[in-house]
């Protein structure tokens, strides 16, 4: 799965439309949850663009034990 993720970073640079929707759900599949927001903050953008980004986001949050964050996100969702 790390190679997804490799891949979808390279596709970053080509902005594509959305990209950081499955990008954040790549990390978080292969256990890296800790590194959605620094990739959200390094593409700038907020987990609230969109219900996807900010389902998959909460789900990040949740697997880090951050539920009450979760919760929030998925109620602006």
């Amino acid at each position: 799965m790390d190679a997804c993720i490799d891949i979808y970073q390279k596709l970053q640079k080509s902005k594509i439309d959305s990209l950081e929707i499955n990008l954040v759900a790549g990390l978080v599949s292969t256990g890296r949850a800790s590194d959605v927001q620094g990739m959200l903050d390094a593409m700038r953008v907020k987990a609230t663009s969109s219900f996807e980004l900010a389902y998959n986001t909460a789900c990040s949050l949740i697997e880090r034990s951050k539920y009450k964050d979760a919760e929030q996100l998925l109620l602006s969702a």
